[in-house]
C-alpha cells in the first residue's frame, strides 16, 4: 500500500536523506510494529510507528490518519522504542492490542 505524504513528512524525508520511494510503500507483513497510539477514552487509533530496514539502515515510519506518513526517523539498530511512557503488558496494553487486531484483521 502506498502511503500519502504531507509537507512535514516530505521535509523530514529530504532532510534525513531517506529512501522516500521505499518508505512510502507500506508492507505490514515485512515491517515491524514498534508502537501504536490509541485514545483510551474512545479506543480509536491515532497513529502507529513501524520499523523497516532499507539498504542496511533502520527507519521508523510514523503513520497517522488517512494512511499518511507523519515523520520518519533514522534509528540505531538496537533501539526498540521502550521508555518510561511505554507499556508492554497489562489491561491497557491488551486494550490497544485488541484495537490493533480489529484494524489489521
Amino acid at each position: 500500500m502506498s502511503l500519502r505524504t504531507g509537507r512535514h513528512a516530505l521535509e523530514r524525508l529530504a532532510g534525513r536523506h531517506a529512501p522516500t520511494d521505499r518508505l512510502v510503500e507500506f508492507d505490514p507483513g515485512a515491517w515491524e510494529l514498534v508502537s501504536a497510539d490509541v485514545r483510551t477514552d474512545t479506543g480509536k487509533w491515532v497513529k502507529s510507528t513501524w520499523s523497516v530496514d532499507v539498504d542496511g539502515r533502520r527507519w521508523w515510519v510514523v503513520i497517522g490518519l488517512g494512511s499518511t506518513v507523519v515523520t520518519v526517523i533514522d534509528v540505531a539498530p538496537e533501539r526498540v522504542g521502550l521508555g518510561d511512557g511505554i507499556i508492554t503488558e497489562g489491561p491497557l496494553y491488551e486494550f490497544v492490542a485488541g484495537v490493533n487486531a480489529k484494524l489489521m484483521g
